[in-house]
């Protein structure tokens, strides 16, 4: 029964938190719409050109993470493998990312294992990453968050750090894969390089948080400098928080619910859920943009490998 209950919870899920985000917005509509809301394209541009880091960055950093395992991938192939699976974060069922990585890599000579590995490095150094850019505030915003939410907070970077470090790394990793019976190279990377893409990972976060920052600008006009900070710091927080108590395909739904909670903080509540909200349409059309930039990329020439 639990098996079958908790697909079906984490399908509620998104739905029960739009339920309450569209709640509150239209409960707060009459502020809503006393807001000076406009488009300010320049404003807009901004958010589009510092938001390439986050596009750029990650599949370069996964790019190094596989030749660790001995995998070298042209750039730009690693590059459309990763926009079209980050894509099928929202399709239910939360291994379709991971399948489709698989999937995409095997012509390139790339083993499940080491697809695999190279994913949950990234992932784990992306979200040490924005804990940086999130402790710019965070004894003010995290107050917002629920008691468990801030321990696990502040558990994970202490975690995340033996998972990164090559040879707790290989340790554990080497025996998974022995007790799944599956091929398994031990990473071979250097502890000053792992460094060194992390480094490059919290400038990529730093970057994306003043896109989505610039973003909320060219809809509020009014945006001070002390709350343009406050809004990057808030959507790295709300968006690592997600990351660690994932129950929805891409974080739907718990992303928008605690940036809005947390953009409560300095703006009017109903105009921080619509925020929120606007900011998750601005992160999806992104990442469509910079697939169709990586669609029009010249292929490099890659026997299919066994």
């Amino acid at each position: 029964m639990t098996k079958r209950a908790l697909p079906v919870l984490k399908a509620l899920v998104p739905l029960v938190l739009a339920w309450f985000i569209g709640r509150m917005i239209y409960g707060n509509w009459q502020e809503v719409r006393a807001e000076p809301w406009r488009l300010d394209l320049p404003w807009l541009a901004v958010s589009f050109a510092l938001g390439a880091a986050w596009h750029l960055v990650r599949p370069l950093g996964w790019t190094r993470l596989l030749r660790g395992f001995d995998h070298v991938v042209p750039y730009w192939e690693i590059y459309r493998i990763y926009r079209k699976s980050e894509l099928s974060r929202y399709v239910p069922g939360g291994i379709w990312q991971f399948a489709a990585r698989i999937y995409l890599t095997r012509r390139h000579g790339v083993s499940a294992a080491a697809c695999l590995a190279a994913t949950i490095l990234d992932m784990t150094l992306a979200a040490l990453a924005a804990t940086v850019v999130a402790a710019w505030h965070g004894g003010v915003a995290s107050s917002s968050l629920a008691e468990w939410q801030r321990y696990a907070l502040f558990a994970f970077p202490l975690l995340a750090c033996a998972v990164v470090y090559p040879p707790v790394f290989n340790a554990w990793a080497v025996r998974l894969a022995r007790l799944l019976k599956q091929p398994f190279r031990p990473l071979e990377i250097r502890t000053t390089r792992m460094l060194g893409i992390w480094a490059l990972y919290v400038v990529m976060w730093a970057l994306l948080a003043f896109a989505m920052a610039s973003f909320a600008r060219a809809l509020l006009p009014g945006l001070d400098a002390g709350r343009f900070a406050y809004i990057a710091g808030s959507y790295a927080l709300a968006w690592v928080t997600a990351l660690i108590t994932m129950v929805a395909p891409a974080g739907m739904g718990v992303r928008e619910g605690i940036l809005g909670l947390l953009l409560s903080q300095a703006i009017a509540a109903g105009t921080a859920m619509t925020l929120a909200v606007a900011m998750r349409l601005w992160v999806v059309t992104m990442e469509l943009a910079w697939l169709a930039v990586g669609l029009l990329m010249p292929r490099t020439a890659q026997p299919d490998q066994a």
